[in-house]
């Protein structure tokens, strides 16, 4: 099975001057792989640098069996979706519209949407649960519904791959489960997923594999049961940490707390 998204001795960073050395991974169909490291350690470079967004430093990135850089942009839209951090919702868009976007790379010469298009578009807001958002401004919305309506875009462009930077940044504790749950789901289905995550609890209820930078460098990857300890997780981050195992075999960690 062929790789979406392959990093081949990667370094990303900017200007040249690297952040993260020695990136080397694959991410095939049906994987959930979580990214995890300090504030600062390259996790968005990371993900700017698979999208074409910026170059790398050295290596090389491949999307489908193509180098980054040969894709025409409209055409790696079709099948590479992006949840960024951040989106200035003041346009003038509503809902509705900001999640028609994702249709576009898909639209014909006359750039109009279909009712095919936006019953897919409002099939993502249902799918979310946000479907009361589709008339209402941007403007007018939090940042967490604003957060939403991007994972609802990106599902609505039908993608491959699809890749996460924060998707549960500005959510409550219930749709971050949510949001994580119908990503899973669609990985589940056939969708290769990478997302940049803090929540080492979240991680492990949802993720296949795990890269985990530190200091400018792989502190380790692989699978998500494996790689997820705490252990390594006190490695990462540089707090003690403990590990509960509950009845049905999940696992939960927090801060060891000096007394």
């Amino acid at each position: 099975m062929t790789a979406l998204l392959a990093a081949r001795a990667l370094s990303v960073g900017h200007g040249g001057t690297a952040v993260v050395t020695g990136l080397g991974f694959e991410v095939r169909p049906g994987r959930l792989w979580a990214v995890l490291g300090p504030n600062g350690v390259g996790k968005s470079t990371l993900l700017r640098t698979a999208l074409g967004l910026l170059p790398p430093v050295a290596g090389e990135v491949q999307l489908l069996g193509r180098q980054v850089r040969s894709w025409e942009r409209r055409a790696l839209a079709r099948r590479v979706a992006w949840v960024p951090q951040t989106f200035d919702g003041d346009a003038g868009f509503t809902g509705l519209e900001l999640v028609l976007m994702g249709r576009a790379p898909r639209l014909g010469a006359w750039g109009l949407p279909s009712q095919g298009d936006v019953q897919v578009a409002t099939g993502a807001l249902e799918e979310l649960g946000i479907a009361h958002l589709a008339p209402r401004p941007t403007r007018e919305l939090s940042g967490g519904e604003r957060r939403l309506l991007l994972l609802a875009r990106a599902l609505a462009q039908e993608p491959e791959l699809l890749l996460l930077d924060e998707p549960t940044a500005f959510l409550d504790l219930r749709h971050q489960v949510q949001v994580l749950e119908r990503v899973r789901a669609r990985v589940d289905a056939g969708l290769a997923a990478v997302a940049v995550l803090h929540d080492a609890n979240l991680v492990a209820s949802v993720a296949d594999e795990v890269l985990l930078l530190r200091d400018g460098r792989v502190l380790g990857q692989g699978p998500a049961r494996e790689w997820l300890t705490a252990g390594r997780l006190a490695e990462l981050y540089g707090l003690p940490m403990v590990e509960a195992l509950a009845p049905d075999g999940s696992r939960a960690f927090a801060p060891r707390w000096a007394r």
